[in-house]
């Protein structure tokens, strides 16, 4: 939990947010064709079933916060024939704006790790 303290009282943030925020955004750029596991914990859920529940869309997103600025690790999947450095510029600007607009917090780095191409 990240609190933001300011003169009318206090925020807080929760890392499910970041996650989630920064997951929507992402795949919503164009080029991106799916968000990829990033831990063996979500490469193990990918091969298993979802048993009922439903596809964890925050699966690949990295988020520390660290002296209220934040750092974001992302893991994606792009089709097949898009220009990557434009796709993958398109998405840090995209986040940097999403993240900043939603929580007034710096965005520090932003690391975008290309896994794989779709068609």
């Amino acid at each position: 939990m990240i609190v933001i303290h300011n003169h009318l009282g206090g925020i807080e943030f929760t890392r499910s947010f970041f996650e989630s925020l920064i997951a929507s955004t992402a795949t919503k750029c164009f080029g991106v064709s799916a968000m990829n596991a990033s831990t063996p914990a979500e490469r193990l859920a990918d091969i298993i079933p979802p048993l009922g529940r439903a596809l964890d869309i925050k699966k690949g997103v990295n988020v520390k916060i660290h002296d209220k600025k934040v750092y974001i690790g992302i893991h994606i999947s792009v089709m097949y024939g898009v220009n990557v450095s434009a796709v993958v510029s398109s998405i840090k600007n995209k986040l940097c704006y999403a993240v900043e607009e939603q929580t007034m917090m710096p965005v520090e780095k932003i690391d975008v790790y290309i896994d794989g191409l779709t068609h």
